[in-house]
């Protein structure tokens, strides 16, 4: 872990960074282990905050547990099409952060008629509506895009609300299971 972190800070051309995520619960993984090393980087100053990205409830209380630690922040795939609600309920009860990792649904979720409604009403785009769902809920939200143009849309989505019987809207989309467009960590072990 601690040959990871140097070699990313290395790469960052940086000395200490603001966050640094754990991406994976690999199986078999030491997670105790795992986060006594970021403690001791974080103690050493040469992070700020930790955090984890893709865990699952099981996975947190292990390390809650095992540890005392709690990271700031759980990076989870997370959109209008696939709401992960117990999950983000659980992290609410744990003071953890929401990352919302593929909010736009790696553009599935830009097709949806309903929400096009949304935004033609709002005279918006389908993903300035997105990404206001995901403010409006408190969660953190990083779209993805290497367009200028796309990225000055995703930051105008500050100056618009969506109503509460929007939002419902929104709610009502979700699609459990079969909306997640990437993969289940609880399942899913060919990364490594």
């Amino acid at each position: 872990m601690r040959r990871a972190f140097d070699t990313s800070l290395k790469k960052l051309r940086l000395e200490t960074v603001d966050l640094y995520l754990v991406h994976w619960p690999k199986p078999g993984m030491n997670l105790a282990s795992v986060c006594e090393t970021l403690m001791k980087l974080q103690q050493e100053g040469r992070t700020r905050a930790i955090g984890v990205a893709n865990f699952n409830k099981d996975h947190l209380e292990r390390i809650i547990g095992e540890t005392g630690v709690k990271p700031v922040v759980n990076q989870i795939e997370l959109h209008p099409h696939f709401q992960q609600r117990d999950k983000r309920e659980f992290l609410k009860s744990q003071d953890i952060a929401i990352e919302s990792y593929s909010p736009l649904g790696t553009g599935s979720v830009l097709k949806d008629k309903a929400i096009a409604a949304i935004a033609k009403a709002h005279g918006k785009t389908v993903a300035q509506v997105i990404v206001r769902w995901h403010l409006q809920q408190g969660l953190i939200v990083i779209p993805k895009s290497t367009h200028a143009e796309r990225l000055q849309e995703n930051m105008a989505a500050v100056d618009f609300e969506l109503s509460e019987d929007e939002m419902d809207k929104l709610q009502q989309l979700d699609r459990g299971e079969a909306g997640r467009t990437g993969s289940n960590p609880a399942t899913n072990n060919d990364l490594f």
